[in-house]
């Protein structure tokens, strides 16, 4: 089998994981998909990317922490296009509570290019940055995305929306904020 090739059946392989639910069979299939990106001798940024996922979305993922943080700076290090990799480098960090990190690297992510991939996911970038401002102490630089955080969930239809819970989760109730976000998402 070709490189090519290779790369494509281990992507493939990779949404087949996203989509099992039995713990056994994912974790099967997570470790053939590592033999398998280790079989290649020139790994790409996507490929790195792929192995930080692997043990950032593994059950077990804060004994592998250390090794997502590789491989996520690794790809990054190869491709500083690869916004992705920039995003769950700043979620691992956000993760361990080292806020700091997860701001420098929330910052870092090419924001144009990750609203054009997925809207939902500039959101929750956004809502994650005021978390960690907010965190920090800067709750006037937080209060900003949150009201942007906002100004989109008004816009977005349902689909396009993600659970808004760290900017729940940082102001009080009675805050404004937290009272327009209660008359979309209603759940909360």
């Amino acid at each position: 089998m070709n490189i090519k090739n290779l790369k494509d059946e281990i992507f493939k392989k990779y949404d087949d994981l996203v989509l099992i639910e039995d713990k056994t069979k994912k974790n099967e299939l997570r470790l053939e998909i590592k033999l398998m990106l280790n079989k290649l001798d020139q790994k790409d940024s996507n490929c790195y990317h792929l192995l930080g996922l692997l043990d950032y979305e593994s059950d077990d993922w804060k004994k592998h922490v250390d090794k997502s943080i590789q491989n996520f700076e690794k790809a990054i290090e190869l491709d500083k296009n690869n916004f992705l990799a920039q995003l769950y480098l700043a979620h691992c960090y956000h993760d361990l509570n080292q806020l700091e990190l997860a701001l420098l690297n929330y910052n870092k992510v090419n924001q144009e290019k990750l609203k054009e991939f997925q809207i939902w996911r500039y959101t929750k970038l956004i809502e994650q940055i005021g978390y960690c401002e907010y965190k920090l102490g800067n709750k006037k630089s937080a209060e900003i995305h949150f009201e942007e955080v906002l100004k989109w969930y008004k816009k977005l239809p349902e689909i396009d929306r993600v659970v808004p819970s760290e900017l729940v989760e940082c102001l009080p109730q009675d805050h404004w904020i937290v009272i327009e976000i209660k008359k979309i998402e209603t759940y909360l």
